[in-house]
């Protein structure tokens, strides 16, 4: 089992209260099993909005070292999964163009009468 940090922290009564009802439901063993979950969470956020920087402005070098390389790959995989979809489709000449898809509704609109 990994090596646990004490780590006293104080709240604001209404989210003590909030764990406390998290605790006494079932839904968590221990107050620390609710922050430990949050914190997740909240990993789980900064990492989403490091990606999306990734995709329209790109990382720093700081800024990649905080992602995750599995998640890195990951996304990676998922776009070289999207291009390559978008390719066959292309090859199987299932993609057509703005104006070639619109000139199709006008012709079948037309046929309708």
């Amino acid at each position: 089992m990994a090596t646990r940090q004490t780590r006293n922290i104080s709240l604001p009564p209404q989210q003590d209260a909030f764990i406390e009802r998290l605790v006494s439901r079932g839904h968590y063993r221990t107050a620390s099993e609710v922050v430990r979950h949050g914190l997740r969470l909240l990993e789980e956020a900064q990492h989403r909005r490091l990606l999306e920087k990734w995709l329209y402005e790109g990382l720093s070098e700081e800024e990649r070292a905080r992602v995750p390389p599995a998640l890195l790959e990951r996304v990676r995989a998922h776009f070289r999964q999207l291009a390559e979809t978008a390719l066959r489709e292309v090859e199987d000449d299932r993609v057509t163009d703005g104006p070639a898809a619109m000139q199709r509704l006008k012709e079948r609109i037309e046929d309708r009468g």
